[in-house]
């Protein structure tokens, strides 16, 4: 494992010790944002350790005790200002993080979120589609698509998946922003933590459980467990950018950098 080269990265730090690797997103200036360069530097990597079963679990994290604040604004400004090109750049952009989805769901190794700060839209699907999801309980967490007029269509089975129908359902529909206590309370949270101390003992804790399993039963398990998972990245990325050139999609894009309330909302 020593001799192992990890892919060469920009956007996020490879860290490798131990039998396990920490993927750290690493642009805390844009609070971590999915930009298109670091999903590819993300997907590169879980593509690049696949098949190496002496890794035992990756782990994402932000840096600047931010998980991630969702997608990268600079891509989501070049959409809506693309004029006739907007649905194929949404497109495109969707079926990258849908991609990106999948790759982490299908990961052979045990995969963790430790999320601190924030964990918003797109990095909510990250901390959905992981084995296990670590939290602060101030975190921050939101599905916010539906209120500038787009659909979560990308994370809505991870959500589904990890919350039930009748809970993911409302987080879908509505939007609604809540913390870690409330996260761990309604079952998408597996360990909460007050503080660093905490938060170090939970990821130490699933790592000497997993070290205790055997590397080839858990790629094999996990199989199992996902084998007639229903993903179809293409046409949750068709309904993503016709929300996108909606009236309503154009509307929530021009509310949200204008900073002020979407048409649709009353005074």
């Amino acid at each position: 494992m020593s001799n192992m080269t990890l892919p060469k990265t920009q956007n996020c730090i490879l860290e490798l010790k131990n039998s396990w690797l920490t993927i750290w997103l690493n642009r805390p200036e844009k609070r971590n944002a999915l930009s298109e360069d670091l999903i590819e530097e993300i997907k590169r990597t879980l593509k690049s350790i696949k098949d190496n079963r002496s890794i035992r679990g990756i782990i994402f994290r932000g840096k600047g005790g931010v998980f991630c604040a969702g997608a990268d604004l600079n891509d989501l400004k070049k959409i809506a200002n693309s004029g006739n090109e907007s649905r194929d750049l949404a497109l495109k952009m969707s079926k990258k993080v849908g991609e990106l989805f999948e790759l982490i769901i299908k990961t052979p190794q045990i995969t963790v979120s430790v999320v601190e700060g924030a964990a918003m839209a797109g990095a909510f699907g990250i901390a959905c589609t992981t084995d296990f999801l670590i939290s602060m309980s101030n975190a921050k967490y939101a599905l916010t698509e539906t209120k500038i007029g787009l659909t979560p269509a990308q994370i809505a089975p991870y959500v589904l998946n990890r919350f039930g129908f009748r809970q993911g359902r409302k987080l879908l529909l509505m939007g609604t922003v809540f913390d870690g206590d409330k996260g761990y309370q309604m079952g998408m949270v597996d360990y909460l933590a007050e503080n660093d101390e905490e938060l170090n003992k939970h990821i130490m804790t699933i790592k000497e459980n997993v070290e205790k399993c055997s590397p080839n039963a858990i790629a094999i398990t996990k199989e199992v467990l996902f084998s007639n998972y229903n993903i179809n990245v293409t046409k949750a990325a068709e309904y993503f950018s016709d929300c996108v050139i909606h009236e309503e999609g154009r509307e929530g894009f021009s509310s949200f950098f204008e900073k002020r309330k979407p048409g649709w909302m009353n005074d």
